[in-house]
């Protein structure tokens, strides 16, 4: 009985280090089949993706082919950020495109990723003025410039006083490395600040992640980084209690015309971009997006082997 308990064993044994080869070699042959990009010209026939946007994959597809000057095979959009770096290290997807801002902040907080030389994308690479700024976006209605006049206000302010270069420095530039700012770290918040502050009123601003480090959600769901500390420091200079609330990337513009929040944190403010039939208006900006950049796998040698 024991000789065939043993044969059994071993038989099983071949087994399981028949499957594990199996699949490591599949693994091997995946990684093989990845496409190499390591200039513009490799984005041709490339699939490229994404974060949702409310331009919907076809019309982004075709945006950004404009903007590379090459044909893409395909566009895939994710739920979040995170989703669309995991893409790109599974070879879901062969580029990511990013704001600058946010491509930096891949490279330092992910690894074996890399950002691609554009400087032979003309769309890219010759713009005089940056592409845009992001900046607060409500709706075009009267709350809506009311909220405008109020928000463009304080972030003069902040930027006239270098508050927005520090906050910047500590929670953007450095947004890998330092400690997260959550709503619960909030001075506003704090019985300290209220003890000697009439607070008046209530803001909601909406945050999807979609453009890391500046709107930064941990995987609890829960927003933390840049957006918290301008929403603390705008907090306290109104008086007034500044809530964010997550939304997802798809919808958020439709909840924001729909008044669940007075406003969204990562909009728009630009020159270079035009859009037909605009129903949102947008504070002075707050910070720089000089360009797109693409973000691909730096472990190119493992999938050319």
């Amino acid at each position: 009985m024991k000789k065939k308990w043993y044969k059994v064993g071993a038989v099983a044994a071949m087994l399981i280090i028949t499957l594990v080869s199996s699949v490591i070699w599949t693994a091997d042959k995946d990684r093989s089949d990845l496409k190499v990009v390591k200039c513009a010209d490799d984005l041709t026939g490339a699939k490229v993706g994404g974060v949702k946007s409310y331009m919907g994959p076809e019309a982004s597809a075709v945006y950004f082919q404009s903007i590379i000057g090459r044909d893409i095979s395909s566009y895939k959009e994710y739920d979040s950020f995170e989703d669309a770096v995991e893409g790109l290290k599974e070879g879901e997807i062969d580029a990511l495109w990013g704001c600058d801002v946010t491509a930096d902040y891949a490279v330092k907080r992910y690894e074996d990723l890399a950002i691609l030389d554009s400087s032979d994308m003309a769309a890219t690479a010759n713009l005089k003025e940056p592409r845009f700024e992001f900046a607060f976006a409500m709706p075009d209605n009267d709350d809506g410039e009311k909220m405008q006049k109020t928000l463009s206000g304080v972030i003069e302010s902040m930027t006239v006083d270098g508050t927005i270069t520090i906050l910047a420095n500590d929670y953007i530039k450095n947004a890998a490395y330092v400690d997260p700012f959550y709503p619960k770290n909030m001075w506003s918040r704090t019985d300290r600040f209220r003890s000697g502050h009439e607070m008046d009123g209530k803001i909601t601003i909406g945050v999807t992640g979609s453009a890391p480090p500046l709107e930064l959600i941990d995987e609890d769901g829960k927003p933390y980084g840049f957006c918290v500390a301008l929403a603390d420091e705008m907090s306290c200079r109104l008086c007034t209690d500044v809530e964010i609330e997550v939304l997802d990337t798809e919808t958020a513009f439709s909840q924001l015309m729909a008044g669940r929040v007075d406003a969204l944190f990562a909009g728009a403010k630009s020159g270079n971009t035009t859009q037909e039939d605009k129903k949102f208006l947008t504070t002075c900006g707050y910070y720089t997006m000089r360009n797109y950049r693409f973000i691909v796998r730096s472990a190119q040698e493992d999938a050319e082997k």
